[in-house]
């Protein structure tokens, strides 16, 4: 992995990392809760998750993200104990990952041998409890009860999945707190700042009582800077107008600085195409970025 690279593009990594974890962590959450209702898990929603080596889905994104952070990222060191902290919670967010990744490769096989095997095997023991006749097979009067025993395999089929589910997530779960942790050292981390922003009812719903923490590290103890930095972020990217209504929506929380640029935004100098008014000789990204 080239360390320039990987320098320039961190803190787009990380914010991949929170959105394709998030996402994850929700897919195999609503998978659990159909389970529960009716015992089944789709077989196209994991295989989609995972996705495949020449189109890959958000876990297996997920999976290559984590690699790239914290497998590139300097070892522990026992002498240097904040950074070596900091390496060995990415490398069990690694770990949280690639064993969710491989715990649904087994999920998704699983789904689809209930969903099609343990489904047959179910609908040949429903023609045998009717009888030969039904079955279209006289030769079956002959054939052993013995052979039934095979219907217990669909009733252990879905207690795999539910112990896969359950695995997968209580280890998702884990790896929120430690994601947590880890991004208690990504303050100003612009990129992420724009994506809870905008994401935020959803991003707090997974991480929970961790929330606060994480607002607070990005951006200050009061958490207002969120969206001052979200909307930056936004009108670095050239989207002003897109900046102005997040600052807008959130106006009555936002703090000294969202405030004063939102107040830019809306000035009279303002345009909706090219945002604030620039004063003469200043450049619009140096403007935006003040």
């Amino acid at each position: 992995m080239n360390r320039t690279w990987l320098a320039r593009r961190r803190p787009a990594l990380v914010r991949d990392l929170v959105r394709d974890y998030c996402a994850a962590h929700m897919v195999l959450t609503a998978q659990l809760r159909r389970f529960e209702g009716d015992g089944t898990v789709s077989h196209a929603i994991i295989r989609a998750l995972l996705g495949e080596a020449v189109s890959k889905g958000v876990l297996w994104r997920l999976k290559d993200t984590a690699h790239h952070l914290f497998r590139s990222e300097e070892a522990p060191d026992a002498g240097r104990k904040s950074p070596a902290e900091r390496a060995l919670v990415g490398e069990l967010i690694d770990w949280c990952v690639g064993f969710a990744f491989h715990e649904c490769i087994k999920l998704r096989e699983d789904a689809y041998q209930r969903q099609h095997y343990a489904n047959r095997l179910l609908h040949l023991e429903a023609l045998w409890r009717e009888g030969p006749e039904a079955a279209g097979a006289p030769e079956a009067a002959d054939a052993p009860d013995a052979l039934w025993p095979l219907a217990g395999l669909p009733r252990q089929t879905a207690d795999s999945m539910e112990r896969e589910l359950r695995r997968i997530l209580r280890v998702l779960d884990e790896g929120l707190a430690l994601l947590a942790r880890y991004l208690a050292g990504e303050g100003g981390n612009a990129p992420l700042a724009r994506w809870l922003a905008v994401e935020e009812d959803r991003a707090a719903a997974i991480f929970g009582p961790h929330w606060p923490g994480i607002v607070a590290a990005l951006c200050g103890p009061d958490g207002d800077g969120l969206y001052a930095l979200a909307a930056r972020d936004l009108m670095e990217a050239g989207r002003p107008d897109a900046a102005r209504e997040l600052l807008a929506a959130h106006r009555h929380c936002l703090g000294a600085a969202g405030r004063a640029l939102l107040q830019e935004l809306e000035g009279p100098g303002a345009d909706a195409a090219t945002g604030p008014a620039v004063p003469p000789g200043t450049s619009p990204k140096r403007a935006g970025a003040a």
